[in-house]
């Protein structure tokens, strides 16, 4: 359904996303454990670099060659088993292969009007995008050097480090696939998510609301010079995070939860707002084990320095999501197969397709 966004409301946006940016956001976002894990690698990358002059994909892959690897066996086995599963999906085709050599004949689809392919095409360039700068060899490196120093010389560290190999030479073929497509076309993710959530294709719209507030979170600057294109982004990402909440997607609740813990760019920081979604989504989570009755009578675990009053309003607020969005959805709703890959099918995909990728070399 196509939505149409006056010029007032386009203004509105501009303030409030003004607003958003220059006030209450200067405190980093940045977790406690990414903090701890920055410092681990920053000790590493000055305890172990690349040797100077030497590529550090060379270097990875000096250092990969000298541990334990999946037989040639496992990796065929493993390659059969993808092929085969996602031969009987109908987008298996564009989501098993790394993102370069099916680029061209999937962006020719989304260009057709197809728009499956527009959400697959969307959702890989984004983890691609994101990937070109999270999954940089220097920094895959260093990540192998944390797990060597975990390395101990028992038949279980032995299959361990095999496991490890395959992840990070996945990890390394992905990023050169990545690279590869080129960063113009990864830039275009959102615009193939939009195409595809106004398509109506199933999981595309709050697939458009994560990638927009992940990389809003990323990148204020590049925002902050195009702010009226960011403004009327984030009037979409919200509506269609509203639709989904309205419609009892669970992972609208999960979106929510994240953007008002400080992380991405839809929403200021607030505790309450984040607990009280975090509560919603315990009790659909219970609704589907043996803790439900419990968990509404008790309410949430009260902890930190929030007032008893704030506590109230969470579970006040907790309850009526529940009952407003959820409590009339059937308890498993996603039993059924999707119609179309959801994004976390897709990552799979796109991690095996690196494992196998790497397994040819």
């Amino acid at each position: 359904m196509k939505r149409w966004i006056g010029w007032g409301a386009v203004t509105l946006a501009l303030g409030g996303l003004a607003v958003w940016f220059y006030t209450g956001r200067t405190a980093s976002t940045q977790s406690g454990a990414a903090a701890q894990v920055a410092t681990a690698e920053a000790k590493i990358s000055q305890k172990r670099p690349a040797p100077a002059g030497q590529d550090a994909a060379d270097a990875l892959r000096q250092r990969l060659s000298q541990l334990p690897q999946e037989s040639a066996a496992n990796r065929a086995a493993s390659k059969r088993f993808l092929e085969q599963l996602w031969s009987k999906h109908p987008s298996g085709k564009w989501l098993l292969p790394p993102l370069d050599e099916v680029y061209g004949e999937l962006r020719a689809a989304a260009e057709r009007g197809d728009v499956d392919a527009a959400y697959v095409l969307g959702n890989r360039s984004a983890q691609c995008r994101k990937t070109v700068v999270e999954g940089t060899p220097d920094k895959l490196l260093i990540r192998l050097e944390q797990e060597l120093e975990l390395q101990d010389p028992t038949p279980q560290s032995r299959g361990r480090m095999a496991s490890v190999h395959e992840r990070i030479a996945g990890n390394l073929a992905q990023y050169e696939a990545c690279s590869r497509v080129g960063q113009a076309a990864l830039d275009e993710s959102l615009l193939w998510l939009e195409r595809a959530g106004r398509g109506d294709a199933k999981d595309a719209r709050l697939a458009y609301v994560a990638t927009w507030s992940e990389q809003a979170g990323r990148d204020r600057d590049g925002l902050i010079a195009d702010i009226e294109r960011a403004a009327k982004q984030r009037t979409l990402a919200h509506e269609w995070l509203a639709e989904g909440l309205a419609a009892g997607e669970d992972r609208a609740l999960d979106i929510y939860i994240d953007a008002y813990s400080g992380n991405g760019g839809l929403f200021p920081r607030d505790r309450v707002q984040e607990l009280a979604y975090g509560y919603a989504r315990d009790l659909v989570q219970g609704r589907r084990g043996s803790g439900f009755e419990a968990l509404w009578a008790n309410g949430p675990i009260r902890f930190g320095d929030l007032s008893s009053q704030q506590w109230d309003a969470i579970e006040a607020q907790g309850r009526a999501i529940f009952k407003t969005h959820y409590e009339s959805r059937p308890i498993r709703p996603n039993s059924a197969p999707p119609a179309s890959p959801s994004s976390k099918l897709q990552q799979q995909a796109q991690n095996s397709a690196g494992t196998v990728d790497s397994g040819r070399r």
